[in-house]
């Protein structure tokens, strides 16, 4: 069933804004479709424009529909799942991937849980009446497509399989030895103007020489990498190091938190995507996929498998020649899949992409809380076409999140590269949210740890990044109090992280022992929060102390400089560049780890070296801060090395 909607659909981020946009809607799959799993459906016209398309996949816990007779609402394990296509010719296509949660004492909440694909390079696919399969019977699956109208990024020509067709499974050592996945060549359309390589990687398996970890592929990091000729065109991971540790549905019932090869439990498989029009010759491309071969000490992980799926998306000529989007907010919003990370009343933080022949150097945002005040933040770098990019939106004190009390934020794109904007249909885009919890009184933090306190530690920042308190080194089985006295009205943000990311408390892990964490209120013997055991990486909560009540505007500077700093690239793995502008004079640099330390500091001239180099930061994997002061001026950024 097709209907058109104005688009606040299921109170989800990446919905443009209400005023401008339409959409349609294809219900396929619902919950009360038990057991059904494939169909045909009824799509919109192939000669309909639409500038995106969402696939909403959302699953509920049912206890009649799982294979225990009941026994758990969701079903207990983890399985692979597809979501295919067959087009009218017969040919299959995978277009998305999804692996069920360890269902032990999980809920999925009275509506479900829905995770989001973006599905427009499938849209030729996704036209008149389309056979459609997805998900397995473990629970209930409500499975929407969301049709964005307006003129397409650009036309998909074609959208080429590559090794094979729907999905392959192939072993690491046929992998390894490049007897299957070997080279081969894409006849490329005549007008075709920009190419894609879109992958989809799972890694499987439990299998090595010794049965020690890592056993391959479940548990075993490899790069992966494509070729044209003997020339690299790149060098991907598809580890998850801690995506499955900070995964929003938790706690799962079994192991749940985990780093894996390519997926985790209860969680969509993330595609990786890269240009590769550079390397068309004439009317074909070249490629060959190679991997990390087996170690020759461990031929054991040959044994393992890989599932994969590669296509090649042929496009015309991007339609826009300056078109940038506001591709997603991440924060603030009541997002489900955000919901680890929020509430929030720190930076915004959004991802933006550029849709355009040109390249994207510079973007002029604007944004606000409705009934606030408005900002602007001139970002700079370098996006390629479809590339995107995660930024924070500065914000002068969590007093910007003091508005109407309506809880909705929007960013618009006011210009590109210094010019209007050509597409204004993306340019805008909202999300509703939840403001924090509001403490007058005093309060104090309370933390018992475990067996294994050396993982543990825990940092309080304020709006800004300033450390407040960080505890490190702590002792087993001990309880710690923190009174947070003295502090200033204001958004502060707690974070207690674990190292072995299997929280204080993990049934897998017993040797452990069990801890807890919480707030209390200083006065009274009351616990404000109690937070759960088994978090995986982090428990991240943000409160405010009585300032964000209703009343007086907060002063805005007047002509504030623009703080133009970036790091690029960011994420990376320890060599970057500190771009700077509007910036002059000596400051001080230092990079710290998540609780403070500082591992980094130099004194850096801006006016003799604007794009201060870093190379080889030898730090672990993790988040850090980078961190320019002069005087009263402080800039922070968050840097992600991998």
């Amino acid at each position: 069933m097709i209907r058109l909607t104005l688009l606040f659909l299921l109170g989800l981020c990446l919905m443009p804004q209400l005023a401008i946009s339409q959409t349609d809607t294809v219900q396929t799959f619902s919950f009360t479709d038990s057991t059904k799993r494939s169909g045909v459906f009824l799509f919109p016209k192939a000669n309909k424009p639409y500038r995106k398309v969402l696939m909403l996949y959302t699953l509920k816990c049912y206890p009649k529909v799982s294979k225990y007779d009941g026994k758990y609402a969701c079903g207990e394990w983890d399985y692979l799942t597809y979501t295919f296509v067959t087009d009218k010719k017969g040919v299959v296509y995978e277009i998305g991937r999804y692996i069920t949660p360890y269902g032990i004492n999980l809920t999925l909440g009275p509506n479900g849980f829905t995770w989001i694909y973006d599905v427009t390079d499938y849209l030729n696919l996704l036209t008149d009446s389309v056979k459609l399969s997805a998900g397995n019977t473990q629970e209930l699956l409500d499975l929407k497509f969301v049709f964005f109208q307006g003129a397409p990024i650009a036309k998909v020509i074609k959208i080429d399989q590559v090794w094979n067709t729907g999905v392959s499974s192939y072993s690491y050592a046929d992998l390894s030895s490049n007897k299957r996945m070997s080279a081969t060549s894409i006849k490329i359309d005549t007008n075709t103007q920009r190419l894609k390589l879109r992958s989809r990687i799972t890694g499987h398996g439990h299998n090595s020489n010794d049965g020690k970890y890592p056993h391959c592929c479940e548990w075993k990091n490899n790069t992966h990498s494509m070729y044209s000729g003997n020339v690299l065109i790149k060098d991907w991971s598809v580890w998850q190091t801690l995506d499955c540790a900070d995964n929003p549905v938790f706690p799962q019932g079994g192991t749940w938190p985990y780093a894996r090869e390519g997926w985790c439990p209860g969680d969509r498989v993330k595609d990786t995507e890269f240009d590769v029009t550079r390397w068309r010759t004439a009317d074909s491309l070249q490629l060959d996929y190679k991997i990390t071969p087996v170690p020759e000490t461990n031929l054991g992980m040959g044994g393992g498998n890989y599932i994969m799926a590669t296509h090649i998306i042929q496009y015309e000529k991007p339609t826009f020649l300056k078109d940038a989007e506001v591709y997603d907010i991440l924060s603030p919003s009541t997002a489900q899949i955000n919901s680890k990370f929020s509430p929030s009343c720190t930076e915004p933080k959004i991802i933006i992409r550029n849709n355009s022949f040109d390249t994207l150097t510079e973007l002029l945002i604007e944004y606000n809380i409705s009934g606030g005040y408005t900002m602007t933040y001139l970002w700079k770098g370098k996006l390629g076409f479809l590339q995107m990019q995660t930024i924070h939106l500065p914000i002068y004190d969590a007093g910007f999140y003091r508005g109407d009390g309506q809880g909705n934020f929007t960013c618009s794109i006011k210009k590109f590269n210094g010019a209007p904007d050509d597409n204004s249909q993306n340019n805008t885009l909202n999300s509703r949210f939840k403001m924090p919890d509001i403490y007058k009184d005093k309060i104090f933090i309370e933390f018992k740890t475990n067996n294994f306190p050396l993982e543990n530690r825990y940092v309080l920042r304020d709006s800004r990044d300033s450390i407040i308190l960080s505890k490190d080194n702590l002792a087993a089985n001990k309880v710690y109090r923190d009174t947070l006295k003295n502090i200033k009205p204001g958004c502060y943000t707690l974070e207690l992280l674990d190292d072995g990311t299997d929280g204080v408390s993990f049934w897998a892990n017993p040797d452990q022992g069990s801890g807890y964490f919480r707030l209390r209120k200083a006065t009274a013997n009351t616990v404000l929060k109690n937070f759960g055991l088994d978090f995986g990486y982090r428990i991240y909560y943000t409160f405010i102390i009585d300032s964000l009540q209703k009343g007086k505007q907060p002063e805005i500077p007047v002509d504030p400089i623009v703080d133009e700093t970036i790091l690029v690239p960011n994420p990376n793995q320890g060599s970057f560049t500190i771009i700077t502008a509007n910036l002059s004079g000596i400051y001080e640099l230092e990079i710290m780890d998540a609780i403070g330390r500082v591992v980094y500091k130099k004194s850096v001239d801006i006016d003799l070296d604007p794009d201060i180099k870093i190379d080889n930061l030898r730090v672990l994997s993790g988040i850090y801060f980078v961190k320019l002061n002069q005087g009263n001026t402080k800039i922070v950024r968050r840097l992600i090395i991998e």
